[in-house]
């Protein structure tokens, strides 16, 4: 009798790698984790070390193959789900120059400053998709060349995650255009690396990694790579994508006018659209692996850190917190939490933004403010849907990805305030299934994405607005917006 096939999904994150072992019909026989650290500097540098993500993976793809209980015989294929805007430098030996910036590195400020006056801020945003930040490529590797000149020189190629994973995994250098965009390198209309902007930061493109369609065929794994996850040489790795955009091939958010609410440390709303989605609020536009979409991404800075701030503050568990706040709505009605302990996210971005409680009397309590807390992360995502249809996007319905969306409470006020129904899959680790969808449809187990969505995608949820609910929230809705723009104003005049 012949083996069933199975294939890998893995999710290189910013704390820790995730692998799930996935059978053709996505259940999914056995995952993996593994965390590794970050390290911060009083200049705004947020490290990390590639080794670690490679050890990260090895471990994880033992340990889901270990609970999966198959061969390694029956894995066809891999692909890679990854953090986004984390960089590194190698030599010619692939031997790292630099330690990993990640995408929270806040260290290269004057060097994007620079970049914007020469090139223009609405150009480099135009040219990517992506907002020019200090934690972007371009900005970095400009840095890089001003305080590490001699790294710089012998740099043979600046890597974000996923082409780091894919060369040690198979030898090949091999990145994708949702990765590549967040570098601002790269021409998403052309679907090729701009000149210009290389010229400005004194590279070509023989120091960066060539650029395939999400889902091309990478190669094989080295025996080196197959030794380490315990596989075998003959699995083919195939070209992964972006975390968000792998979460939404594994949420189901595959059609225009579909939308993904993505819930983890920070909440980013994706949404699917027919055509590149450019905005003065900055919209991230982008293509999505499935053919003829694009993605229009949103980040919400401030959302899932907020409420665990929060509930270490009290010494509190998030169940008790939830059946706490769940019957606070009338109680609370006139309390109001903006959520910035991180900054404002999108489309209002300020990182010096400050979090306000406002209406605190004596009467409220702690499960009041856990509710106010979770109505402005819900509000938050309001107005990025506000906005989003202001661009002409037709929000059609709303997919949650992540453990926040099992929570009836925080899922059922997102779905009351955004008067949306809710849409969540049974499997919460979206990222890892999106990427072994990319890795189905290579191995030949599907004939397309969508296809493939259809199979393995199962909706354990269907969420619809409650009427009443919802008309309470159109007015505390209002009451925020109004209530925000008023503290603004007056911080405005004070100035």
């Amino acid at each position: 009798m012949a083996t069933e096939k199975t294939v890998i999904g893995l999710d290189v994150g910013t704390t820790g790698t995730k692998a799930a072992v996935c059978r053709k019909d996505g259940t999914v026989l056995g995952k993996g984790y593994r965390e590794y650290d970050l390290r911060f500097g009083a200049s705004g540098e947020v490290e990390q070390s590639a080794e670690d993500w490679y050890t990260a993976a090895a471990a994880a793809v033992t340990e889901a193959m270990r609970q999966a209980n198959v061969g390694a015989e029956s894995v066809a294929a891999l692909s890679l789900s990854t953090q986004g805007g984390s960089m590194l430098a190698w030599d010619r030996d692939f031997r790292p120059l630099t330690p990993v910036m990640t995408w929270m590195d806040r260290r290269a400020a004057d060097e994007i400053a620079a970049l914007c006056s020469a090139l223009g801020e609405e150009t480099l945003y135009r040219t990517s998709g992506w907002k020019p930040t200090a934690s972007n490529d371009i900005a970095k590797i400009l840095w890089v060349r001003e305080h590490w000149p001699e790294a710089f020189a012998k740099t043979a190629c600046f890597s974000t995650t996923l082409e780091y994973m894919n060369r040690r995994l198979t030898g090949k250098t091999v990145g994708d255009p949702t990765n590549e965009a967040i570098r601002i390198l790269f021409d998403i209309r052309r679907g090729a690396y701009d000149g210009k902007i290389l010229s400005a930061l004194g590279i070509g493109e023989d120091r960066l990694p060539a650029v395939q369609p999400t889902g091309s065929f990478v190669g094989t794994l080295t025996a080196e790579a197959a030794k380490d996850l315990g596989l075998t040489t003959a699995v083919r790795v195939y070209n992964g994508a972006h975390d968000q955009y792998c979460a939404s091939l594994g949420a189901g958010a595959v059609e225009n006018g579909d939308m993904m609410v993505a819930t983890g440390t920070a909440w980013v709303v994706l949404a699917i659209t027919d055509r590149l989605l450019f905005s003065e609020s900055r919209v991230s536009p982008g293509i999505h692996p499935v053919r003829g979409l694009y993605g229009a991404m949103a980040s919400l800075v401030s959302a899932g850190s907020a409420l665990k701030w929060y509930k270490n503050l009290i010494g509190e568990d998030y169940a008790s917190l939830d059946a706490g706040a769940a019957a606070r709505r009338e109680h609370a009605a006139d309390l109001f939490f903006a959520p910035y302990l991180a900054g404002a996210g999108f489309p209002h971005p300020d990182p010096n933004e400050p979090s306000r409680l406002i209406g605190l009397k004596l009467a409220h309590d702690r499960y009041d403010i856990a509710l106010a807390l979770m109505e402005g992360v819900a509000f938050e995502v309001r107005a990025v849907l506000d906005e989003l249809r202001s661009l002409g996007c037709s929000v059609r319905r709303l997919y949650m990805a992540g453990r926040t969306a099992h929570s009836d409470l925080w899922r059922g006020l997102v779905r009351d305030i955004c008067g949306c129904e809710i849409l969540v899959t049974d499997e919460p680790d979206t990222c890892c299934v999106g990427a072994a969808m990319i890795a189905a449809v290579g191995a030949g187990m599907y004939p397309s994405l969508e296809k493939a969505v259809r199979g393995i995608s199962r909706l354990s949820i269907r969420d619809v607005p409650d009427a009443a609910q919802t008309a309470f929230y159109q007015t505390k809705y209002r009451r925020y917006r109004e209530l925000l723009a008023g503290e603004t104003a007056k911080g405005n005049t004070k100035s």
